[in-house]
């Protein structure tokens, strides 16, 4: 059973048939494009654990694979009622929960920002006096969803009543993050566990949208870090899913390179999103993760988990000014060109374009290959120049 059935997870459903499994797509859209994708389907909202609990007894599944936080608790509570591979329930609490889970981090003492958790303004300023440090990132402490929803930087004291509200308004829940910022080269880490061990597959370094918001213009594949610092980085992540509790799957670590070492944002007990585990991480690694996230929780042995390749590739967000938009020119052009391995945008004509403030407000997206991780950002360079938007 695959929960969700958009786009990139039609991907995986068709991953999962091509490899011998039958699948079970569920999603709440009854037009996903998945859902046609796979042997059977069901329309139920994966966050309700009882209405997904119940079309997996129907169907006898073997193996549930969560592709988004969203599914992460109900396919733990899926695998425990029904004896299949996946984390435990306390261990899906963590991993969708910034509060928890940098505890748990706290606890096993791993490097991370300083931070607070606050309820209100009066709070919030309460933990920047007592963190003493400017600027601060604010963020909701529900990590459902991820896409730096509410999740900004401010400056001073003046800028907090402002990013506390833009962190509240991404959840119902309002609890929220207040920690110390740290300056420094992001990155991305994909992983999967399997038998105790946790392997790293692919390592990013990531460019931010201008302050003060922090929304991920460009992933670029592979790291720049030196041999000393990427080993330092891959040790803490493996300790981080560790001290989370994953034992088994997929997880996507946030992390940063400071002079003094690596140090943990956040984590994901699910693939990277859009097109990280397809194409992104078999064309720079030569690993199929979405086939191996599939066999790993049907309790199957997966057949390769270490990189045998190192190509370049560029995920490039489009994020065009602001306006109407009229048309987008050069974009099947841009799909045509060798390197170019899937490319969308995703404003709709007559829709405005507003700045972007978390990861839904960009217009598209451009993913790019070659042979270094040079030749896929020239390429996804040029790409960004051809697609043109037109404005009304």
């Amino acid at each position: 059973m695959i929960l969700g059935a958009s786009r990139y997870y039609a991907r995986s459903i068709l991953k999962a048939r091509g490899i011998g499994y039958r699948t079970i797509a569920v999603d709440r859209n009854p037009h996903a494009e998945g859902l046609a994708a796979a042997d059977a389907h069901a329309v139920v909202d994966i966050t309700d654990r009882d209405g997904v609990l119940t079309v997996a007894r129907q169907h006898g599944i073997d193996g549930i694979v969560p592709l988004n936080d969203f599914g992460v608790e109900t396919a733990a509570y899926v695998a425990y009622h029904l004896g299949l591979v996946g984390i435990t329930t306390e261990a899906a609490a963590r991993a969708t929960r910034k509060t928890t889970m940098r505890a748990a981090w706290t606890a096993a003492g791993l490097p991370q920002p300083r931070w607070q958790a606050a309820r209100s303004v009066e709070e919030a300023l309460a933990a920047a006096a007592a963190l003493g440090c400017w600027p601060l990132i604010l963020k909701p402490a529900d990590s459902h969803g991820g896409a730096s929803r509410g999740v900004s930087v401010a400056q001073s004291p003046g800028d907090l009543p402002a990013a506390v509200a833009f962190a509240m308004s991404a959840y119902d829940d309002h609890e929220i993050i207040v920690e110390e910022w740290i300056d420094a080269l992001e990155h991305s880490v994909e992983t999967v566990t399997w038998r105790g061990h946790t392997h790293v597959l692919a390592v990013s370094d990531k460019i931010k949208t201008p302050l003060p918001y922090r929304v991920d213009k460009s992933v670029d594949y592979p790291t720049r870090l030196d041999a000393g610092a990427l080993d330092a980085l891959t040790a803490l992540v493996r300790a981080a899913v560790g001290a989370v509790g994953i034992g088994v799957g997929a997880a996507h670590v946030e992390a940063c390179t400071t002079a003094d070492g690596p140090r943990l944002f956040e984590l994901g007990a699910r693939c990277g999103g859009g097109g990280t585990p397809d194409p992104i991480v078999p064309y720079s690694t030569g690993i199929d993760m979405l086939s191996e996230v599939v066999r790993v929780h049907a309790g199957d042995e997966p057949l390769r988990l270490t990189p045998v390749a190192a190509r370049g590739c560029c995920y490039r967000f489009l994020t065009p000014q602001p306006g109407v938009l009229e048309s987008v020119e050069g974009l099947a052009h841009v799909a045509s060109w060798p390197g170019v391995l899937d490319c969308a945008v995703t404003a709709a004509p007559g829709q405005p374009i507003g700045p972007v403030r978390v990861g839904a407000d960009r217009a598209g997206f451009v993913i790019t290959g070659g042979q270094t991780r040079a030749d896929a950002e020239r390429l996804a360079d040029a790409a960004e120049r051809e697609i043109r938007f037109v404005y009304a």
